[in-house]
């Protein structure tokens, strides 16, 4: 059996729990971005872009094996991809129905 997904949008379907990590995942690295040098900043097209790529790289370490994964508020995000946690800052996010 072959199975179809016709995409209507470009946003990531997350459970309740990656979306509020995500949520908070860029309010603490907005933070972080808004006291580095600003210069650094500049070079990644301001604070939000910055927090963007300091987020998606630390995942990327996590998933890699780099660093340790996820814990307490962000441990939801273990199951979810770089590219979809990128994809989710960047186009937006629709929460997942929950199982009937």
């Amino acid at each position: 059996m072959i199975k179809l997904t016709i995409k209507t949008s470009d946003k990531v379907e997350v459970t309740q729990a990656q979306a509020r990590a995500i949520e908070e995942g860029m309010e603490f690295y907005l933070k972080i971005a808004h006291s580095a040098p600003s210069e650094e900043v500049k070079q990644r097209n301001g604070p939000t872009e910055y927090a963007r790529i300091m987020f998606v790289l630390q995942h990327l370490f996590i998933k890699s094996g780099d660093a340790e994964p996820w814990e307490d508020l962000f441990e939801p995000l273990n199951s979810l991809s770089v590219y979809d946690l990128n994809q989710t800052i960047l186009k937006g996010y629709v929460i997942k129905e929950a199982a009937k």
